[in-house]
């Protein structure tokens, strides 16, 4: 390999790295992902025109450079984690790249480039509905850091970005080839250049349309939401009583109660050891008890782990454990309470693997000890099988969202389509630190929010907690690490958007064109070799 040819090959891995990360990373930069895959396909290229050894490596290396620059802060909670998360992410990612490489050597023209992107976007479709998930990198989530430029998302949800940023690098790169190679006519060049303008300009002036003429829909009723800022290392799991942390999260809340106040929310896992059928004797639902007596107008919406018990283990979930002589699940739950008890109550479905669940136990159990030994769950949580919004004692529906489902949009969305006029994010972002991780996730509630055009009541242990409303923008935040409560407004909206109602159409419709396009790549292969002989 030539000095030119490697200093050109390792300039388009770090130009891939830099224009993929930026815009998850640095508010307002979303822009640079649109032409972030152009230095892949010159990498592509290159590496085959040279005939270059180790071509796998080389093009696995932006990716997991992408992955690291973006999700590193997983460490903070576990490194087996981290590396497994950003390692195995990062081997996905390529493998699309790799088909791709691959089919465009029995395929020539714009086909290559059309599989490509049905296979990235039907890879992106299926990751958010299997057990073993992360994903955190949908390319359209980049767009969190510039929500005025994807108002549009109410039609094609976050998917709708991950076809902006792949159709126009592609267009892009075409332009430039073209014009370095001299590979097409004159008009053929016009043409491309002319669509590749159309789509880095028609996209945002459509969205700034949008966002000019939309309004809040819905009444408007007073939230209260609290961020105990609680250390989730050394004090919420035994450092600091029960006791202690109910009264800090009373004493946030108490000032800012009004008569108009309708709903005081929580973080996940406020309290632990909840028995669900008998929450009396558990020492912070006395306590929201005697707090809702004194507000006798509002709900409370509460986090909590909570726990069933069973005489046998058919009574239970297939996640159900042994304790003694019975059988126990475990759930992450979120439950709005009033003055006569718990009314109803929501199980994270989207668990966390390798902390909330062992992926395929049925058929993997044997991970839990693998796990366990570095530092991750020994079993799974029980959880729902399908979505459930609470409902305060008015009838209002809200939408429930524990921790990272919020990133999945296709399922999020759901919560507008069962009802809720409002989505509360509680979560616990404290276990990252003071990095890029708590950042983005309170970012990608500024998506959701657009998707279904819902407000959202982000509310964190520590991390942001804020006011989103139906267009994306915060209205209020919190810092980090500051124990406060703050108290908004939010709008009930009964209105679906398209997304909302006619859900992921783009990746139906890519999973579709990959299908199509794998099979006759599989009849092209069968049939070449017979033709040769």
């Amino acid at each position: 390999m030539s000095k030119s040819v490697r200093l050109r090959m390792w300039v388009y891995i770090l130009l891939f790295t830099v224009l993929m990360s930026v815009p998850y990373l640095v508010p307002h930069s979303a822009v640079l992902g649109l032409v972030a895959f152009v230095p892949l396909f010159a990498l592509a290229d290159l590496l085959e025109e040279n005939g270059v050894k180790h071509q796998n490596w080389l093009t696995y290396i932006p990716f997991l450079l992408f992955n690291i620059a973006t999700t590193f802060w997983i460490w903070w909670v576990s490194p087996a984690g981290a590396i497994a998360a950003i390692v195995l992410n990062a081997l996905q990612m390529f493998f699309i790249f790799w088909l791709f490489r691959k089919f465009k050597k029995r395929f020539t023209g714009a086909l290559p480039y059309i599989f490509f992107i049905a296979a990235w976007i039907a890879w992106e479709r299926v990751y958010q509905n299997v057990e073993i998930s992360w994903p955190w990198l949908i390319l359209g989530e980049s767009f969190a850091t510039m929500p005025r430029a994807v108002q549009w998302y109410e039609y094609t949800g976050f998917l709708g970005g991950s076809l902006w940023i792949l159709l126009t690098s592609t267009f892009l790169y075409q332009v430039i080839r073209s014009a370095n190679r001299g590979l097409y006519t004159l008009k053929v060049k016009a043409a491309l250049a002319f669509s590749t303008a159309l789509l880095l300009i028609v996209p945002p002036v459509i969205s700034a349309v949008i966002f000019d003429n939309l309004e809040e829909k819905g009444k408007a009723v007073e939230v209260v939401a609290i961020q105990p800022n609680i250390d989730a290392y050394h004090e919420k799991h035994g450092g600091l009583d029960q006791n202690v942390q109910d009264s800090i999260l009373v004493a946030l809340a108490e000032p800012l109660m009004s008569d108009r106040t309708r709903y005081v929310i929580t973080p996940e896992t406020f309290t632990f050891d909840f028995d669900l059928d008998h929450p009396e004797n558990n020492v912070t639902y006395q306590h929201v008890q005697q707090f809702l007596r004194r507000h006798p107008n509002a709900d409370f919406l509460l986090g909590s782990v909570a726990y069933r018990i069973y005489r046998h283990k058919a009574d239970g979930s297939p996640a159900a454990r042994p304790v003694g002589d019975y059988w126990y699940d475990g759930f992450n739950t979120a439950m709005m309470i009033d003055t006569t008890g718990i009314l109803n109550m929501y199980h994270k479905s989207k668990l966390v693997p390798g902390t909330e669940i062992i992926p395929y136990e049925k058929y993997l159990g044997f991970l839990g000890k693998i796990m366990a030994a570095f530092g991750g769950a020994w079993g799974s949580y029980a959880r729902q099988d399908e979505l459930s919004i609470l409902h305060g004692r008015d009838g209002l529906g809200v939408g429930a969202m524990i921790c990272y489902e919020s990133v999945y949009g296709d399922y999020y969305r759901q919560n507008a389509k069962l009802g809720a006029g409002f989505v509360a994010v509680i979560t616990n972002d404290g276990w990252w630190g003071d990095t890029p991780g708590y950042r983005q996730h309170f970012r990608y509630a500024q998506l959701r929010a657009i998707e279904t055009r819902r407000d959202v009541v982000h509310v964190a242990n520590t991390g942001i907690t804020g006011f989103i409303d139906q267009r994306g923008e915060v209205l209020q935040r919190t810092g980090w690490w500051e124990p406060v409560a703050i108290k908004g407004d939010v709008h009930i909206n009964d209105k679906l958007t398209f997304y909302v109602t006619n859900g992921d159409i783009i990746g139906r419709i890519s999973c579709f064109v990959f299908l199509l396009l794998f099979a006759s790549w599989i009849v092209r292969l069968i049939v070449s070799p017979r033709k040769k002989k």
